[in-house]
């Protein structure tokens, strides 16, 4: 008898929920990533960390304007095409920076309407983690 034929119930899942979401989302057909915002304290930090973890493209601005337009554009971020996008670890920038944190929430925001209005654009969901 082999494992498989013992094996009973779902297949395990990531124990952290922000993982858990995420793959759940994924299991569901649903495009989703995870921006991990652990130790970004200003706008520079926040665009790397886009850059970065999502994948973005080489010529990307880091600038609010470039972030807009690839949140946009599923030719150059796929995840636009409707993805869900779950930012975590924000609160750090928040309380360094609350005007880039409020311009970053503003972007995501806009992306967010946009994807509810013509399913084209990210959905951003803050994870609610402890301190942020």
């Amino acid at each position: 008898m082999s494992d498989d034929d013992i094996r009973t119930g779902p297949p395990a899942r990531p124990a952290d929920p922000v993982a858990r979401a995420a793959a759940a989302a994924r299991e569901a057909g649903q495009p989703c990533a995870v921006l991990d915002l652990a130790g970004v304290t200003d706008k520079g930090g926040f665009l790397d960390a886009c850059a970065e973890q999502l994948g973005l493209p080489d010529w990307f601005g880091r600038n609010w304007d470039a972030l807009a337009d690839l949140l946009g554009d599923p030719d150059s971020l796929p995840l636009a095409a409707g993805g869900v996008l779950v930012v975590r670890g924000w609160g750090e920038l928040a309380a360094a920076s609350p005007g880039d944190w409020e311009t970053a929430r503003a972007v995501l925001g806009d992306s967010a309407a946009d994807a509810r209005e013509s399913g084209v654009g990210v959905t951003a969901l803050l994870a609610l983690e402890g301190d942020g």
